[in-house]
C-alpha cells in the first residue's frame, strides 16, 4: 500500500512539472499527446480485439483516419499565406490525433518501460504503419476472424511473408484481446528499416508522405521522418512555415533527430546547467555564512531541488517541444528519470537533515545533547526509508522488476553489514546510549579507564575530554558493552582518609581530638550526619591511625574539593588548640655496648699520601 501511494505520489510530482511546463508556453504540447476521444455513437466502446482479423482492419482503419486529418490540415495551412496554423488547422489535427490512444491499443506494449510508454508506444505505431503501407497485405476476408481462431490449435495469426504476429493474450489485463506482438513491436524499428525504400501503396499513407515531401523538399524523407522533425511543437513560437523552409543542412538527420532539433537540444541543456550551477552555488553559500543558522540550512535544498526541476520539467519541456524522437530521445528519457528519481532521493535525505535541525532549534536543545542526536537519528532513518522506496520506484520505472531491486538491495545490504560489522555496531551503540541516556554532554564520566567531561555523543563515538585536556573518541559499541561511570550524577562523594598522631599522645586528648572531629564534620553544612565514622583504627608503624569517613553533599568536583578543604583546615585548628602533633615516618636505632667494642679494637694507621716506587 505505501508502495503504491509513493508511485501514485510520483507520477503526481512528474505529471505537476511537466503540466506546469506545457502551461507556460500556452499548452504547446496539446497537439503532441492524444486527445480525448470522440468517437461516433458510443465513446466508451472500446476497440474490437476479438480477432486477428478484427485487429489487423481495426488498426488500418484508425491510422488511415489519422493520416486524412493530418493531411487536411497541411493542405489547408499551405494553401494559405498564413504564418501560423489556423482554427481550422488546428481542429484537423487535434481530431487526426484524437484516436491515437485507441490505435495504439492494437499492439502489446507491455514489454515497454513505463518511463517511455507514451514515446515508444507513438512511435511504433506510426512504424507499424509505415510497414503496413508499404508491403502486400492479405485480404480482410483471408484473416481468421472468431470462428476460425476457436478452431485453430494456435492462437497466433502470422502476416504473410513477415515476421508480424498478432497473438491471443494468455494473462493480464487484457487476457483474451488479439494484439501485435510484445516481440513485433519490439522488432519495428528494425522491420521499418528494411522496407523504409519501398514504395507507398495507394492510400492516406503515400497522399501524406507526397505532401510532406513537397512542403519540406526534402525527396528522401518519410512519413514517420516527418513524424519525429515536425516543428509543431513550435507552432506557438515560430512558424510552422519557416520551419518548413529551412536550409537543407539544417533538416540532415543525425540517429533520427534533425541538426535544427540537435541545436534546440543543446540549447536545452545549456539552460539545465546553467540551473544546476545556481542550485549548486547556492547551496555552497552556507558553507560562507553560518552554518548553524535555519535560514542557511534551507539552501541545502536547492541542488536537488535544481535537479528536480531540470529532470522533470526543463529536459521534458524540451525534448517535447522539439520533438526528439527514436533512440535520443530513449537515452534522454533514461537520463532524465534518473537524474529525477536521484534529485527525488538527494531531497528527502536533505529534507530529513533539515527537519531534525529543526526541530532540535525549536525544542531549543542543546545541539549536541543526547535527545537532539536522537532527533537527528529518527528523521534521517525516515529519510533513508524514503530514499529506498523512492530509488525503488526508480527501479520499476526504468524497467527493472521491483523484486529483483529487492532482492539486489537484500543481497547488497547483506554485503554491506559484512564489511562493515564494526560501523553498524557502532550505529546501534549509538542508538541505544540515545535512549538509555547513561549521560549527557556536560557529565564528568569514567569509561574504559579514560575519565573525563562528555563533549560530544555521535553516530559513530563518543568523545570525552580529559583532565589533561585530551580528546578521547571511544568507539559508542564499546560504551554500551562496558561499565560506565557518571560522576556527576552522583548526588553525594565519598572522603576516608587516616589521620596520623604522633604515637606519644595521651589517651585523653586522642578521645577529645576523636570527639572534636566527629563533631566538626556533624556540624559543616555539606557533610552528612549518618554516614560520619571517626574512630581509633590501628597502631601504625610510627604513628596512632584515626580513620575518617563521611559523604559530601555535593555534586561537582569543584564543591568537592572547596568543602574537604575546609573540613581540613578545621581539623588542623582542632589539632593545634588540642596540642596533639601530626606524625610522620621516623625510626629509633638504640645502640648497646659501643664503648667497650670501641676500645678493645685496634686504631688504624693512616697510610701516607704519596707514590711508592718498586725496584
Amino acid at each position: 500500500m505505501r508502495e503504491t501511494s509513493l508511485a501514485d505520489g510520483m507520477k503526481l510530482v512528474r505529471w505537476w512539472l511537466r503540466s506546469s511546463a506545457a502551461a507556460t508556453v500556452l499548452a504547446i504540447l496539446l497537439c503532441l499527446a492524444p486527445a480525448a476521444r470522440a468517437i461516433e455513437g458510443n465513446p466508451l466502446r472500446p476497440p474490437d480485439t476479438s480477432s486477428p482479423r478484427a485487429t489487423l482492419q481495426g488498426f488500418i482503419e484508425l491510422t488511415d483516419h489519422i493520416y486524412r486529418n493530418v493531411t487536411g490540415a497541411l493542405e489547408s495551412y499551405l494553401a494559405s499565406e498564413r504564418l501560423y496554423l489556423g482554427a481550422e488547422e488546428r481542429e484537423k489535427h487535434r481530431t487526426g490525433f484524437m484516436h491515437a490512444s485507441d490505435a495504439i491499443r492494437y499492439l502489446d506494449v507491455s514489454d515497454v518501460p513505463p518511463v517511455l510508454p507514451d514515446t515508444v508506444a507513438m512511435e511504433r505505431l506510426v512504424q507499424l504503419k509505415e510497414i503496413l503501407d508499404r508491403i502486400d497485405l492479405p485480404a480482410i476476408a483471408d484473416v481468421p476472424d472468431p470462428q476460425q481462431m476457436a478452431q485453430m490449435a494456435s492462437k497466433r495469426w502470422r502476416l504473410p511473408n513477415t515476421e508480424i504476429d498478432i497473438v491471443r493474450l494468455e494473462n493480464g489485463p487484457r487476457a483474451g484481446e488479439y494484439l501485435f506482438s510484445a516481440s513485433t513491436v519490439n522488432r519495428l524499428p528494425e522491420f521499418y528499416k528494411l522496407v523504409r525504400h519501398l514504395p507507398y501503396n495507394p492510400g492516406p499513407g503515400a497522399t501524406l508522405d507526397k505532401l510532406f515531401r513537397t512542403a519540406s523538399q526534402d525527396k528522401s524523407a518519410t512519413v514517420y521522418d516527418g513524424f519525429l522533425s515536425s516543428p509543431v511543437g513550435l507552432r506557438y513560437l515560430i512558424p510552422p512555415r519557416w520551419m518548413l523552409d529551412l536550409p537543407r543542412w539544417a533538416k540532415v538527420r543525425f540517429l533520427e533527430v534533425a541538426t535544427w532539433q540537435w541545436l534546440g537540444l543543446g540549447i536545452g541543456l545549456t539552460v539545465a546547467a546553467v540551473i544546476i550551477m545556481a542550485g549548486r552555488w547556492i547551496g555552497r553559500l552556507q558553507a560562507v555564512e553560518d552554518h548553524d543558522a535555519p535560514s542557511q540550512r534551507w539552501q541545502a535544498l536547492a541542488p536537488p531541488i535544481a535537479v528536480v526541476v531540470v529532470a522533470g520539467l526543463v529536459v521534458p519541456l524540451f525534448t517535447s517541444l522539439l520533438r526528439i524522437g527514436g533512440t535520443v530521445r530513449m537515452v534522454v528519457e533514461y537520463g532524465a528519470t534518473g537524474a529525477l528519481y536521484f534529485g527525488a532521493t538527494w531531497l528527502a535525505v536533505s529534507v530529513s537533515v533539515l527537519a531534525g535541525e529543526l526541530l532540535v532549534a525549536s525544542e531549543r536543545l542543546t545541539p549536541r545533547s543526547l535527545d537532539s542526536q536522537l532527533i537527528r537519528l529518527g528523521t534521517r532513518l525516515i529519510g533513508l526509508i524514503a530514499a529506498a522506496a523512492i530509488l525503488i520506484r526508480c527501479g520499476d520505472e526504468l524497467g527493472f522488476p521491483a523484486y529483483s531491486i529487492l532482492a539486489g538491495l537484500g543481497v547488497g545490504g547483506l554485503a554491506v553489514a559484512l564489511a562493515a560489522q564494526s560501523t553498524i555496531a557502532n550505529l546501534i551503540g549509538s542508538m541505544l546510549i540515545a535512549l538509555e541516556k547513561p549521560f549527557r554532554v556536560g557529565h564528568l564520566v569514567r569509561i574504559s579507564g579514560s575519565e573525563g567531561t562528555v563533549e560530544d555523543v555521535g553516530f559513530r563515538s563518543t568523545r570525552i575530554r580529559t583532565a589533561d585536556n585530551t580528546l578521547v573518541s571511544i568507539p559508542s559499541s564499546t560504551v554500551v558493552n562496558t561499565t560506565v561511570e557518571n560522576l556527576t550524577s552522583r548526588i553525594k562523594r565519598r572522603e576516608r582518609f587516616f589521620l596520623q598522631v604522633t604515637c606519644d599522645t595521651p589517651r585523653e586528648k586522642l578521645e577529645a581530638v576523636i570527639a572534636g572531629i566527629r563533631q566538626l564534620i556533624i556540624d559543616h553544612p555539606s557533610a552528612e550526619e549518618r554516614t560520619c565514622e571517626v574512630h581509633f583504627n590501628n597502631f601504625g608503624e610510627s604513628s596512632l591511625d584515626i580513620l575518617v569517613i563521611f559523604h559530601l553533599q555535593v555534586t561537582t568536583y569543584a564543591d568537592e574539593l572547596r568543602e574537604r578543604e575546609a573540613i581540613l583546615l578545621g581539623i588542623m585548628t582542632l589539632l593545634e588548640d588540642a596540642g596533639v602533633e601530626l606524625a610522620f615516618p621516623t625510626r629509633t636505632l638504640h645502640l648497646t655496648g659501643a664503648a667497650e667494642n670501641s676500645a678493645a679494637r685496634p686504631r688504624a694507621v693512616p697510610a701516607p699520601i704519596g707514590f711508592a716506587s718498586r725496584s
